[in-house]
């Protein structure tokens, strides 16, 4: 190898090519060391922002945090977020590294002046939904005619009620929508004092789920689809650190690798880490992440490996964002998303059909 400047690291593709212990790396997961700070033998120290609360869904990032960040030289601090848009305001002005948000909130952002793109999917459907109660006797979308809609003004549900009920061949004049605040809307249902609530199926959905049996329809079934959750960072990590980049993005996916495999395992991690979680429902948690992870495969994770988005579904995103979001000076896609550091983790053929499997149960489609 030849010589390099004092503080610039090796690039990820000469050092295998360069490395005579590869077997060991691949065999143990040890870091390589230009993932670690420059003439140090501490960690490299990261900061991530969620884009909520630890809920059960965010497992995967705390067996990140535990195995798979730490076994490419990351320290990886993990700390809670206050919504999708407070997390790409974090990382556009760099008081975050890495974070995790809606990429419809993103996009939004971008449009807006911020400096983030989506680096890796973690939902490849929109977890955005309708949920009612099972005794409503409501079982298709059509039954939502006559019956009692509660929705938070602002929420991305609400937002694009108009589009969903257009595409379900629903007459939203006959649908009874209530705006309460969020605080209410599954007290508001359970209580029976509507039918159905507006709903993220990862969050909310799976709380209604836990207090009574519920049905769920999701405005990805529906035509309404866009990719969700994902993680983020900014444009100059990408250039400057694509390195860390990688190793934060594939740290991730074998995290959420774990997830869909053994959600229990990977809640163990984030108890562990929240000990506070302790006396929180497990159950919930465990549909939390069940949930999660049945939004998390698809086509996309099939063929190309988890995080991949196909180029169809970045170019849906943006239009969505557009046409109910109203945005304005929407950069092209290829300046919102990137597949640069995706797809490295794959599951095997016998692996995905294991996920399908164990996660079926809760896939709203397959219900």
């Amino acid at each position: 190898m030849k010589d390099k400047k004092i503080g610039k690291a090796p690039t990820r593709r000469s050092f295998l090519a360069s490395t005579t212990g590869l077997g060991l790396i691949l065999a143990t997961g040890t870091a390589p060391a230009f993932i670690r700070e420059a003439g140090a033998s501490k960690m490299r120290k990261v900061t991530f922002m969620l884009p909520w609360l630890f809920v059960g869904g965010h497992s995967f990032e705390f067996a990140a945090q535990k195995i798979y960040w730490k076994n490419r030289g990351l320290d990886v601090a993990i700390s809670r977020g206050y919504g999708s848009g407070a997390s790409c305001k974090t990382i556009s002005a760099g008081k975050s590294m890495f974070g995790e948000a809606s990429y419809g909130v993103m996009v939004n952002g971008v449009s807006k002046g911020l400096d983030v793109v989506g680096i890796g999917a973690k939902l490849q459907r929109s977890p955005i939904a309708i949920s009612c109660r099972s005794d409503s006797g409501i079982k298709t979308v059509k039954d939502l005619e006559g019956k009692r809609l509660v929705q938070a003004a602002a929420s991305g549900d609400t937002v694009m009620l108009p589009g969903f009920t257009r595409a379900a061949g629903i007459d939203k004049s006959k649908v009874k929508q209530i705006i309460v605040h969020p605080s209410k809307l599954i007290s508001t249902v359970v209580n029976k004092q509507a039918e159905c609530t507006g709903s993220y199926y990862v969050s909310n959905a799976a709380t209604l789920e836990q207090k009574t049996p519920s049905v769920h329809f999701l405005y990805a079934d529906f035509g309404l689809q866009t990719l969700d959750l994902g993680l983020i960072t900014r444009s100059d990590m990408i250039k400057n650190e694509p390195d860390l980049v990688q190793a934060m993005v594939d740290g991730a996916m074998e995290g959420l690798k774990l997830q869909i495999l053994d959600a229990g395992k990977a809640l163990d991690t984030m108890i562990e880490a929240k000990p506070e979680l302790k006396t929180r429902d497990r159950n919930l948690l465990l549909t939390q992440a069940g949930n999660t992870n049945a939004l998390s495969l698809g086509p996309a994770v099939k063929d190309h490996g988890l995080g991949y988005m196909l180029p169809d579904d970045q170019t849906r995103t943006r239009d969505v964002v557009i046409k109910y979001m109203e945005a304005k000076n929407v950069p092209p896609v290829e300046k919102l998303f990137t597949n640069k550091f995706a797809g490295n983790i794959k599951m095997s053929a016998s692996e995905y059909e294991t996920a399908v499997k164990i996660n079926s149960k809760f896939d709203p489609s397959k219900g």
